[in-house]
């Protein structure tokens, strides 16, 4: 491992800037803010794609081909980066898996079948909406980076340094400015939600997918809206690549109102940054439910 680092070393020390891919635009949004101008960072997957569902293409092994760094989501989200990679042919490239330090959720006890729809064996992989999170995530990119590109080393640990005071900063505001979304009730089209929620105190009543991956039917449908008129629910909440339709087919039939949340960053308008990723979202939700906030 020692001598893979000097090696690594020595690369950027030749190249200049450590050239990283990542899985989504979350994590390599959080690789620009470490790295500063010490990295050059690519994002496989838009913002605004569903990251379980990539098409692998020959460009994306050719932009692995060029890394030194490609950081995955893990936890089974991302299981076409692999594939990626080894199409790269580039067996110098460094694989970080940002899911390590997570504290996973929903992780699954008991037998796993392709009836229980896409069930992800490791836990609910959508860890990185929740920002608390996002310190975890920015820690092992600081460390990996740091091992590759030592003599940056002083600069990437500032950069986490000040990336952990800017996201206490706006938790503290978003506690304040936000309180009144806690025990809402809510039911999104997809179980991206589960750290977010946990998180603002969001009270999550259902989904419109029957289970994770599948379409939603008619019959699923009528459940949801009998769900809506019992528990009185006010919103119903999507990620920005599934169809309005089913949505809007139940905002007809009910007095709830539908939105569309940033799942990652660059998904939506304003959520341009991982920071203004959970701004956006929140206010969004502040909106919905017709609450008021300064």
């Amino acid at each position: 491992m020692r001598k893979l680092i000097i090696i690594c070393s020595l690369f950027a020390c030749l190249y200049g800037k450590v050239r990283v891919v990542s899985s989504t635009s979350d994590i390599a949004n959080i690789v620009k803010i470490i790295g500063g101008e010490n990295v050059t960072v690519t994002s496989i997957a838009r913002g605004n794609q569903d990251p379980h569902y990539v098409e692998i293409l020959p460009s994306y092994m050719v932009k692995v081909r060029k890394a030194d760094i490609y950081f995955m989501v893990g936890m089974e989200l991302d299981l076409w980066a692999q594939q990626i990679i080894d199409g790269s042919r580039n067996q110098k490239v460094m694989v970080v898996d940002c899911s390590v330090e997570i504290n996973k959720m929903e992780v699954p006890t008991g037998q796993i079948d392709a009836s229980m729809g896409d069930i992800h064996r490791f836990g609910n992989p959508h860890y990185w909406l929740d920002p608390e999170n996002g310190k975890l995530i920015a820690s092992v990119i600081t460390e990996k980076l740091s091992n590759y590109d030592p003599k940056n080393s002083d600069a990437y640990k500032a950069n986490l340094s000040q990336f952990e005071k800017d996201l206490d900063s706006a938790m503290s505001k978003w506690n304040k400015r936000f309180s009144m979304l806690k025990d809402k009730k809510i039911i999104f089209y997809h179980n991206s939600w589960p750290y977010f929620s946990k998180r603002f105190g969001l009270i999550t009543v259902g989904f419109l997918e029957p289970k994770p991956g599948i379409t939603p039917s008619p019959s699923q449908l009528n459940q949801v809206i009998n769900q809506i008129k019992e528990n009185d629910i006010e919103v119903i909440a999507s990620e920005s690549y599934f169809s309005d339709r089913a949505p809007k087919f139940i905002e007809s039939k009910t007095n709830v109102r539908t939105v569309k949340l940033a799942q990652s960053v660059g998904a939506i308008e304003g959520a341009d940054s991982y920071i203004n990723l959970f701004e956006t979202n929140l206010d969004i939700l502040a909106k919905a439910y017709g609450v008021s906030y300064d």
